[in-house]
């Protein structure tokens, strides 16, 4: 392995994947950018690289630690640690080389950080195993297969993965000592923060190319232990991915008729869910299992106050989104994920903010084009909710109402003839009337298509995929 990591392809897909990503322009501790590289040759860079590591005088350098706001959390810091490019090109290198060792051992159950894998698919897998299937006389679905749930929320997390641990379970599936030694001297490599250096004696630095791919390897002990219901041991026959899945659905079936608590999680990096088909007792004395087995495992702490066994029928959020079992007088019992009521009030306030008195400069279409990327990606990252139309069109009246004040802000003198002459038939659907200046016209969100994510659209990574031609 460790002659396919220093490999001059492997180094030179590697710079091209730092070089194409826009934190190429941010410099580590030593101040060199990606742009400043290319000036002096990358050639050499990367040549110099390699003998660093062939000869064994490469050494990872401390990370530069900068603090980050956290989104809705005034007030609060995420710290990041910047890896110079040099060690990222390394990183990247060594993920190009362990991810797809890794990716065939990880289960259909983890969805964070993993390629071909979205928050869409981990929502769409909860709803469908808490979709109730078994109907009533009346046709109606009446029981639930799991009522209660287990919110998991890990007390700092990156910060707290133990490293012996984790290089433990990296040991079992790599052998190659040095790459091995070359993780672990990146876990051991420090940050830099205000000119001190500090030791990391636990924790994957967040910021870091490989970071993502070992957390992942240490959280993973989290769905190993439900591997009963989840991915059975075949124990040495031959078997396929569908038939340790359907092993793994019967036993899950039958536990539940033989009135034993079934658990079934679902992770997306460090933010996971236990679905409990037993009672809430049941599920208190999962949690209180679940936290311990982590200490002893991985050495993390789940949070006493964060972690809450709730019911599925008062609903909890997840990534982002509401899920919810709901009861339908046509369907009966109904799992759906919905669009939390608090991510609407932040768009029509980003929408306010962008529309103020403090904004009254520019054009229409300046200022449909400042607002179209932010309601575009809103609505493509909700439109696989239930009644995401509805919560749609609102928005869209909204953000119209907005605009209208904005223009008589920005044209006081104007009367209302005037400002309305704004809104122009749509190019898109010439019935309709929307504001629009040019070519440019406001985005609706009610246009966008709604429907059901399914887990096959769900893309499979490029390094399992086969070219069709023959090995070498």
């Amino acid at each position: 392995m460790w002659g396919w990591l220093t490999d001059p392809r492997m180094l030179r897909c590697a710079w091209h994947r730092v070089s194409s990503n826009k934190g190429g322009r941010t410099a580590g501790i030593d101040g060199m950018t990606v742009g400043r590289i290319r000036k002096k040759g990358e050639q050499g860079f990367l040549n110099g690289l390699r003998t660093e590591l062939r000869s064994g005088a490469y050494r990872p350098s401390p990370a530069k630690r900068k603090l980050i706001p956290k989104a809705g959390k005034p007030g609060q810091f995420r710290p990041l640690g910047i890896p110079t490019v040099k060690d990222r090109v390394v990183q990247s290198a060594v993920k190009i080389l362990l991810e797809p060792i890794f990716e065939a051992q990880f289960w259909h159950v983890s969805y964070g950080f993993r390629p071909g894998r979205s928050t869409h698919g981990a929502l769409e897998h909860i709803r469908r195993a808490a979709q109730p299937h078994k109907r009533g006389r009346d046709s109606r679905r009446h029981g639930m297969p799991y009522p209660w749930v287990i919110e998991g929320d890990i007390k700092g997390c990156f910060d707290n993965i133990n490293h012996h641990y984790l290089m433990e379970r990296l040991r079992k599936r790599v052998a190659d000592r040095q790459v091995v030694g070359l993780v672990g001297q990146f876990l051991k490599a420090g940050v830099l923060a205000e000119e001190q250096f500090f030791r990391t004696q636990a924790g994957t630095p967040q910021g870091g190319i490989i970071s993502p791919l070992l957390a992942n390897i240490a959280l993973s002990a989290i769905e190993e232990r439900y591997q009963r219901w989840v991915y059975p041991d075949p124990k040495g026959k031959p078997s396929t991915r569908q038939s340790i899945l359907a092993a793994a659905s019967g036993r899950r079936l039958w536990d539940r008729k033989a009135g034993r608590c079934v658990c079934f999680p679902i992770r997306y990096a460090d933010d996971f869910v236990v679905l409990i088909s037993g009672s809430e007792e049941d599920a208190l004395a999962e949690k209180s299992a679940l936290a311990q087995y982590l200490h002893e495992v991985t050495g993390l702490e789940l949070s006493p106050e964060k972690t809450k066994v709730t019911a599925m029928t008062e609903g909890f959020e997840f990534l982002g989104f509401r899920f919810v079992v709901q009861w339908d007088k046509r369907y009966g019992y109904c799992a759906r994920v919905l669009i939390p009521k608090a991510k609407s009030s932040d768009l029509r306030r980003k929408v306010k903010e962008r529309t103020g008195r403090n904004c009254t400069f520019g054009t229409l279409g300046s200022k449909l084009q400042e607002l179209n990327p932010v309601l575009r990606g809103w609505a493509n990252y909700f439109r696989f909710c239930f009644g995401a139309s509805k919560v749609f069109t609102g928005l869209d009246w909204y953000t119209g109402d907005r605009l209208w004040r904005w223009q008589r802000k920005l044209r006081p003198h104007a009367n209302a003839g005037e400002i309305a002459k704004g809104r122009q038939r749509s190019r898109r659907r010439p019935t309709v009337r929307l504001w629009r200046d040019g070519p440019v016209e406001q985005y609706m969100l009610a246009w966008t298509p709604v429907s059901r994510f399914r887990l096959a659209w769900m893309g499979t990574p490029h390094f399992a995929m086969s070219s069709g031609e023959p090995d070498a």
